[in-house]
């Protein structure tokens, strides 16, 4: 792996609100010495994460609009999805149109997928040409 990490909105939510596994996922991050690199897609997904977190009571408006502004700063690259189209086809049967968008884009940037979400990397196993890595469940 040497194009960086690709990040999912489930490791940038919890990383943006400094949760314990938004912490692991941060380590993750400052360890890594490549570049950091989200679909356009992360940015509206993590804004309905942390909506969801809000409605449900874990968390306030208020860290919810730090998080945000956060979210705004955080220097990662964005990606389109365009060009990610038919690879994110060919991995319908696996994945979620969302999270094959995670994956497509890691594997045109050579990189690794951090996520939250267990249910992406079982889909990713067997179908995809990168590694994706759960963090913050230790």
């Amino acid at each position: 792996m040497s194009g960086g990490l690709v990040v999912d909105a489930s490791a940038l939510a919890e990383y943006l609100v400094s949760s314990a596994a938004g912490q692991a996922i941060g380590e993750e991050l400052r360890a890594h010495d490549g570049a950091l690199h989200v679909p356009h897609l992360a940015v509206v997904e993590t804004v309905s994460v942390l909506r969801g977190l809000v409605l449900g009571g874990f968390l306030t408006a208020e860290r919810a609009a730090a998080a945000l502004a956060d979210l705004a700063d955080l220097p990662a690259e964005r990606w389109p999805s365009e060009p990610l189209l038919p690879r994110i086809w060919e991995l319908r049967s696996n994945l979620s149109a969302y999270d094959a968008t995670y994956v497509a884009l890691a594997e045109a940037l050579d990189a690794d997928v951090v996520t939250r979400d267990a249910r992406l990397a079982r889909g990713a196993q067997t179908v995809s040409r990168c590694t994706v890595r759960v963090v913050g469940d230790e």
